[in-house]
């Protein structure tokens, strides 16, 4: 005769408790996802490459280049300079916001 097999004991399910019981904090601030994980930023650039529209981009040292955004990938983008016939690159990471004009 072979020995019983060892059965792990099941856990008792417990009642749970009401809503107005639980206690659970809520965060204080909610953690912001960086828009580059949620898509947001290639899908809000990709219709400003295909509307050609004019934005102004704002630089952190306060600069500004008025355009259109020609090209962008992950970490830069291009704008058509509206004032010259330049084309110039810059990182995502020096510009402070885009404005639609």
């Amino acid at each position: 005769m072979r020995p019983p097999k060892y059965r792990h004991p099941r856990k008792r399910r417990t009642e749970r408790p009401e809503r107005s019981e639980r206690s659970f904090k809520a965060p204080y601030y909610k953690e912001r996802a960086h828009p580059e994980s949620t898509g947001t930023e290639s899908s809000y650039l990709k219709s400003l490459v295909d509307s050609h529209a004019n934005v102004t981009v704002t630089m952190l040292n306060g600069e500004q280049f008025h355009g259109h955004i020609r090209y962008y990938d992950r970490y830069c983008f291009s704008v058509g300079l509206s004032s010259e016939k330049r084309k110039i690159f810059l990182r995502k990471d020096s510009v402070s916001y885009i404005a639609e004009e």
